[in-house]
Order: C-alpha cells, then sequence, then structure tokens
C-alpha cells in the first residue's frame, strides 16, 4: 500500500510541476506577443508595415559567433527596411534593404539549429538569421523589395 502511495504521490507531483511549467510559457509567450505588438504599433505608421512576426526567433550575426544573446521579439518588413526588436530590449536592430546582399532558406545559423526553415539575410559579408513563421513567404517578400 505504500508502494501505491509514493506512485500516487509521485505523479501528483509531475502533474504539478508540469502544470506550473505549462502556465509559465503560455504567460511568457503572451506577455512577448504583447510587448512585440506595441512596439511595432509604436515604430510603424499605419501601412507601413508589409510583413510582421511578433514572436520571430533571432539567431545572432554570423560573425559574433554564440556570444551573443539571442531570443524573441517583433520582426518587421517595411519597403526600406528590416527592423528587430528583442524582447527586454529597448534598442532595435534596422538593416536597410539597400544593405542586403542576399536572402536564404537555411536550416542552421551559429551552430544553432530549431530543426526548421530559419530565414537568413547576408548583409556586406556578414549574416544574420531568424526562425519566423512561413520563412518562404518572407523570402519572396523580401526578394521583390531588393534592388535587381
Amino acid at each position: 500500500m505504500t508502494i501505491l502511495l509514493i506512485v500516487l504521490l509521485v505523479i501528483v507531483i509531475v502533474g504539478l510541476v508540469g502544470g506550473v511549467i505549462a502556465l509559465t510559457v503560455v504567460f511568457v509567450t503572451g506577455r512577448v506577443k504583447r510587448s512585440s505588438a506595441n512596439a511595432i504599433d509604436t515604430a510603424f505608421a499605419p501601412g507601413e508595415v508589409l510583413r510582421s512576426d511578433p514572436m520571430a526567433n533571432y539567431f545572432g550575426w554570423e560573425s559574433k559567433g554564440g556570444k551573443q544573446v539571442r531570443g524573441n521579439g517583433a520582426l518587421v518588413l517595411t519597403g526600406q527596411r528590416l527592423w528587430f526588436r528583442r524582447a527586454g530590449s529597448s534598442e532595435p536592430l534596422e538593416i536597410p534593404l539597400t544593405a542586403v546582399t542576399g536572402v536564404e532558406i537555411v536550416r542552421s545559423h551559429n551552430g544553432k539549429s530549431v530543426r526548421q526553415d530559419l530565414l537568413r539575410i547576408s548583409v556586406d559579408g556578414d549574416s544574420v538569421a531568424w526562425w519566423v513563421r512561413e520563412p518562404k513567404v518572407w523570402e519572396g517578400h523580401l526578394r521583390s523589395l531588393l534592388p535587381r
């Protein structure tokens, strides 16, 4: 009887811990989405945003290697620039489209992968990547805006 009680107790504890973790993830994700949406609304005029992803996962600049802060945030494409603000950061990364030398879909960047396609942008001999929803749509949209 005591073994059954111990097993039930372990099951209850694991369930509670799993529930707390799930609620934390939902809460944090919702907060990042709201923060990103507010950042986009504040930084851009109505109609300026061509494409956006409030939960883009930043993989960083290739030249900086693994010693940089990755994270989720708002990625925005306008007719003139690609803009990213990581959640918790006050300074956005801005890349003028005139500086972009290439756009491609890759499976990893800087030795990191999420086992899904990533959007990689080449700029002046360097590159930066994000996981975004619909990376091929982003790629096509970016290519259509680049000088031929």
